[in-house]
């Protein structure tokens, strides 16, 4: 596992604009060269020489390698989270098969910015605990929101814990398309992949029945009193 002085994100925070267009530009140059030679390839040589600075120049912000794809990596799970989050306040009031692609649409979109720099940073790399501590906490906002989102229709929907339900739900949409990236990337493009998975997610929560072709109970027992 890289030294805790090797994932430390910089040794300098950039506060003039041209530092921060130096790490910028370092950054790009990296997630670059990870992504053509691999982890276990790339040295941070290779990074300063694609970003067309000194290295020198590369160890004022990052100390190493691994700090660069860690800075890299954050910015990978912030990046697409806020996108999917942006995706469920945007979308919210729709129906659940809407609602359900509009999410399936937004992490696949996320994931295929750069699917190799992904598989580098979650297969070939060794990231430090507060990376997995920051995906952890992620994990339970996005498990907070879907438990939000399914409690306020639970009267449309065929689960019936939000709490078990909301832990599924995010985990299916994350693990699938984890696996999805790391092993089978170019099926992220496919129509019928995101069908299936749409198709997957309907089929619990609906219990195979159309939201919107089925009455919500609480307004058929508005109408039974």
């Amino acid at each position: 596992m890289p030294s805790r002085k090797a994932t430390k994100p910089r040794w300098r925070t950039p506060r003039q604009a041209r530092s921060q267009e130096t790490v910028e530009c370092l950054l790009t140059a990296a997630a670059h060269v990870f992504a053509h030679r691999g982890y276990a390839n790339t040295t941070t040589n290779h990074i300063a020489a694609r970003a067309g600075v000194s290295i020198g120049s590369l160890y004022q912000y990052f100390p190493s390698k691994d700090a660069l794809l860690l800075a890299l990596a954050e910015r990978h799970i912030e990046t697409g989270f806020a996108a999917v989050m942006e995706e469920v306040r945007a979308k919210q009031a729709s129906s659940v098969p809407e609602f359900l692609r509009a999410m399936v649409n937004a992490l696949i979109a996320a994931h295929e910015i750069d699917p190799r720099l992904h598989q580098v940073i979650f297969e070939e790399a060794r990231l430090p605990d507060t990376f997995r501590h920051r995906l952890e906490e992620l994990e339970e906002r996005a498990i907070q929101v879907a438990r939000d989102l399914i409690e306020s229709r639970i009267a449309d929907l065929a689960v019936k814990n939000p709490d078990i339900a909301s832990f599924i739900v995010v985990q299916v949409l994350d693990g699938l398309t984890h696996a999805m990236v790391l092993r089978h990337s170019d099926m992220l493009h496919a129509p019928e992949f995101r069908d299936e998975f749409v198709r997957l997610l309907e089929g619990y929560l609906l219990g195979g029945r159309d939201s919107e072709a089925r009455p919500a109970r609480s307004t058929v027992a508005r109408r039974a009193r």
